[in-house]
């Protein structure tokens, strides 16, 4: 297919979690192909807000909402907002993380009932929300930003792990459900990243993580943000129900 296949040019987009140098990253991504970009946050802190709207500044002042993604209220009303402001939804983008690095036995109930929340519930929310609208104007793209810790298991981080795997199959389900209507939902898994928490020392030499991945190195954001645009694009119209893995082979790894 010919360049113009992979442009985004009066298309519509709603990035949730906008705060993260992912979101961010696919936010500014999207804008370059000439998409029409809104942004929300994930979670109402005010960290997060303000680096949402640091993305929509960067975006040239495009739409940004502050909501709580485990509300599905909230994310009920974000959809609607992006429906009415922009006439229409043609790409979403979920994006919430929230990273638990503990021994099992050690994760309270209360953690793990918000991980859960922020990196599923709210992610079937936005889904849930966007989804049968964009089936009944016949053409929608979902993407759904997981982990590569979706697919391989590590220690320390079960919770984590078990959630990010259910995006994967929740994923699976929705592509099956909307593909005849021309929704995709297709998910993308960055490994380690640079901002990566606890990552440390970016030495392959000495750093156990990086020892891991076969290109001895952490990936940027900006690494993904394209991935996200072939995805949202024409060009990926008979691509669904997948999880393209962006880890610097590191899932490829024995």
């Amino acid at each position: 297919m010919p360049v113009e296949g992979f442009d985004l040019t009066g298309k519509k987009a709603l990035v949730i979690g906008a705060e993260s140098s992912v979101g961010r990253a696919i936010a500014l991504a999207l804008k370059e192909a000439d998409a029409e970009v809104a942004v929300t946050s994930a979670r109402k802190d005010a960290a997060d807000n303000g680096a949402a709207e640091e993305t929509a500044r960067l975006l040239g002042g495009a739409a940004a909402r502050s909501i709580d993604a485990t509300s599905a209220s909230q994310v009920n009303e974000a959809i609607d907002e992006a429906f009415r402001r922009m006439g229409r939804l043609d790409i979403l983008v979920t994006c919430p993380d929230l990273f638990l690095a503990k021994p099992a036995g050690d994760i309270s109930d209360a953690e793990w009932e918000k991980v859960f929340a922020v990196n599923l519930s709210s992610v079937f929310f936005a889904c849930r929300a966007a989804g049968p609208r964009m089936a009944k104007q016949g053409y929608g793209r979902i993407i759904n930003v997981a982990s590569g810790l979706g697919e391989r298991g590590l220690p320390n981080c079960s919770a984590y792990c078990a959630v990010k795997g259910g995006v994967f199959n929740l994923t699976r389900a929705l592509a099956q459900e909307w593909a005849a209507a021309g929704v995709t939902v297709n998910v993308i898994a960055p490994g380690w990243l640079e901002d990566t928490p606890g990552l440390g020392d970016p030495d392959p030499q000495t750093n156990r993580l990086l020892r891991y991945i076969p290109m001895r190195r952490a990936g940027r954001a900006d690494e993904v943000g394209p991935l996200a645009v072939y995805v949202a694009s024409d060009s990926a119209g008979y691509l669904t129900g997948r999880t393209l893995f962006v880890d610097g082979g590191l899932t490829a790894h024995l």
